[in-house]
């Protein structure tokens, strides 16, 4: 029985990743995944069983990358934390990669009903974003540096909600600026205005 093809995996899953991005699960079909990532049925098989079992390696690969997006834990300033992640994920991408949307909110949009234990795996995914907000509002907080009468969770909770609208407000196009806009408005209206103060416009 002839050996499955040798192939670059990290390359490949790169390409499955991009496509499952870009089309969603239910409309990325076995084929697609084939041809984009290069490699045959055989080799496919033997190293990712199948699609559902390559899109949850894939999930977990990009929110993998999204957490690195969120800046080292800075004592003297925790809140800078959370603008300098939404810089990274709005500002500093390109237009291509902004109109994707994010990959997890995505996914969690398209499976909620078709496919509950996918959504909420990507769900599970943006929780690790929204706990690091919490620690970093909860630090801010001890150090006398932030006062609301809402707690380090719910605040994260509502910046976790603001995240999501915008990706699917940049799926339809808007521009980064206007995103970014936004965003500004709502650190605001959550009494994060010194949080403004770290960001880049």
């Amino acid at each position: 029985m002839a050996r499955p093809t040798q192939f670059d995996r990290e390359s490949a899953l790169d390409k499955a990743t991009k496509l499952f991005w870009t089309q969603g699960y239910h409309a990325t079909s076995l084929s697609m995944l084939l041809e984009r990532m290069g490699i045959a049925r055989s080799s496919f098989y033997a190293s990712f069983v199948d699609k559902r079992s390559l899109f949850i390696e894939c999930l977990q690969r990009f929110g993998q990358r999204t957490v690195a997006e969120i800046p080292a834990d800075n004592d003297d300033a925790p809140l800078s934390v959370i603008p300098r992640f939404f810089q990274a994920t709005l500002l500093d991408v390109e237009a291509e990669q902004l109109q994707k949307g994010c990959m997890l909110v995505n996914s969690v949009l398209e499976l909620a009903n078709t496919d509950p234990t996918l959504s909420e795996l990507s769900a599970a995914q943006l929780s690790v974003v929204q706990n690091i907000f919490e620690q970093a509002l909860s630090a801010a907080a001890k150090q006398g540096k932030f006062t609301s009468t809402l707690t380090p969770s719910e605040i994260a909770e509502q910046l976790m909600i603001i995240n999501q609208g915008l990706r699917v407000q940049s799926r339809k196009g808007i521009d980064n600026k206007q995103l970014w806009a936004s965003f500004l408005t709502s650190l605001k209206l959550l009494g994060l205005e010194q949080a403004a103060n770290f960001s880049t416009p």
